[in-house]
């Protein structure tokens, strides 16, 4: 990618927007980037008194208190606040200013319609983080930390973002290709003088690198596992037949009802979403319609919801009832069935209240033998408070168990990360079994440039436009 070029195309416009969310607030913020943006300011912003300053008169990352009038300043649309941010050490790398101004929506649509009949645009989805990103102020993992951090609702979810922000994950691509090019130079080193014979233990030192290469970019990839579900939440389906206690389940792990509870099996007819914080973890938990046959085209459509659910989970919770005893042979067919798509279960043993539990118990322990994976289990009932947190630390060592890391530690989150890591991964390791077939030094080196260009395009050094369009138009306008 051509950044000069590009960098023409874009900072052409001076663009605005409204960077606070929508709706009635106390405040709001707009933002102003561009190189006309403080001529723009300049005539629509007038200072309060002599002791703040005109806009082109201010002095950088200063406030002004004023008036803000509309295009032909005729009319006071409101009193803000003006910040100026100059260039090149603003957000964007240009110059920028920043109207504090009281939330309403008139108010803030007058503002912009002021600013844009004095020559600016409106800002496009993700625009000031994009010139942000093209005049180097951030490379494109910190931009993605940018809308990691907005859309954060959890604690670790903060975390991670903030790492990512930060420019932690940055600085390690960047170490691992520094070490790659450092390999490629000594390889070079070795072709090019003959002094420097290609021995055995030259192989050896040169291998020993990779393999630490390796070993970083290895656990990259593996915290992809729980780095996912930081970003996105874990996905907990509650599944099994009508009237097994799904949905006390659910309203148990709430402590809310959220979903309707009778003894009518087929209660539940649609999905019941809900979202819990579990020590910093966002958990996603889903109550679905009991999986039976049926000719009820609600329920069945109900069900059809349930299993694209299913699908989406990272962990289900399958209810068995000690009610119904002849069907729990149907109910262990359908988990064999999704063992075989690789899906994680436990078991509950519902209804602990009822005579027939302890049957039920003993089956499912002798049964559980069978299947392929040995599943967990977990006696329940509505009526016992402290199993509902049993159930909510299971769901967290769960989630701890996978593979990954989280404190100082990188961890990957984006799914675009994650497969660059591993395409870089396959280089490296082509590189280790080249070095075992002992194939020529110069081939060693072209594997280990592959390896560092598929880097390049994780932070956006190597980047084409489309990507760049791609991932900033996912943000939200303003930001």
């Amino acid at each position: 990618m051509d950044n000069l070029n590009l960098q023409t195309q874009i900072t052409a416009a001076t663009i605005a927007a409204v960077s606070t969310p929508a709706g009635v607030s106390g405040i709001a913020v707009i933002r102003l980037s561009g190189n006309e943006s403080g001529r723009i300011c300049n005539q629509l912003f007038k200072p309060l008194s002599e002791r703040f300053k005109p806009a082109l008169q201010m002095q950088p990352y200063t406030v002004g208190v004023g008036y803000w009038y509309d295009a032909e300043q005729k009319h006071i649309i409101d009193q803000v606040v003006l910040t100026y941010f100059a260039a090149p050490n603003s957000y964007t790398g240009e110059d920028l200013y920043e109207i504090s101004c009281h939330g309403g929506q008139y108010v803030k649509q007058a503002i912009l319609e002021s600013l844009f009949a004095l020559g600016a645009v409106p800002a496009e989805p993700g625009e000031f983080s994009r010139r942000a990103f093209i005049n180097g102020k951030l490379d494109l993992t910190e931009a993605e930390g940018v809308m990691d951090m907005i859309s954060a609702e959890s604690s670790r979810q903060n975390q991670v973002a903030l790492q990512q922000l930060r420019g932690q994950l940055a600085k390690e691509i960047q170490s691992v290709r520094e070490k790659l090019y450092r390999l490629m130079a000594q390889i070079e080193m070795i072709i090019e003088f003959p002094e420097n014979e290609d021995t055995p233990e030259q192989r050896e030192k040169i291998l020993a690198a990779i393999n630490q290469i390796d070993r970083t970019l290895s656990d990259a990839v593996a915290s992809f596992a729980q780095g996912r579900i930081v970003r996105e939440g874990l996905h907990v389906v509650i599944s099994g037949r009508p009237n097994v206690g799904k949905s006390s389940l659910l309203n148990l792990i709430l402590g809310e009802e959220k979903a309707i509870v009778t003894a009518i099996p087929g209660t539940t007819r649609d999905i019941i979403e809900a979202q819990i914080i579990l020590q910093g973890l966002s958990v996603v938990i889903t109550d679905t319609a009991g999986l039976r046959a049926t000719d009820d085209i609600v329920e069945k459509e109900g069900i059809e919801r349930a299993y694209r659910a299913i699908e989406k989970s990272d962990l289900i919770i399958y209810i068995f009832s000690p009610e119904n005893e002849e069907l729990w042979f149907e109910d262990l067919r359908e988990i064999e069935t999704l063992l075989e798509r690789n899906k994680k279960i436990v078991l509950i043993a519902g209804k602990k209240d009822l005579p027939d539990h302890k049957k039920l118990s003993d089956w499912l322990n002798q049964h559980v033998s069978t299947l392929e994976q040995n599943l967990d289990i977990i006696d329940f009932s509505k009526f016992e408070d402290q199993k509902a947190e049993s159930i909510k630390k299971y769901i967290l060592n769960y989630f701890e168990s996978l593979d990954g890391s989280e404190g100082d530690s990188i961890m990957i989150t984006h799914l675009r990360h994650h497969r660059i890591l591993q395409k870089t991964l396959e280089q490296v390791r082509q590189a280790q079994q080249a070095f075992a077939q002992e194939i020529p030094l110069d081939l060693i080196s072209g594997l280990l440039q592959a390896a560092a260009e598929e880097l390049a395009e994780l932070t956006g050094d190597q980047v084409s436009e489309e990507l760049i369009e791609t991932i900033f138009s996912a943000f939200c306008v303003g930001k």
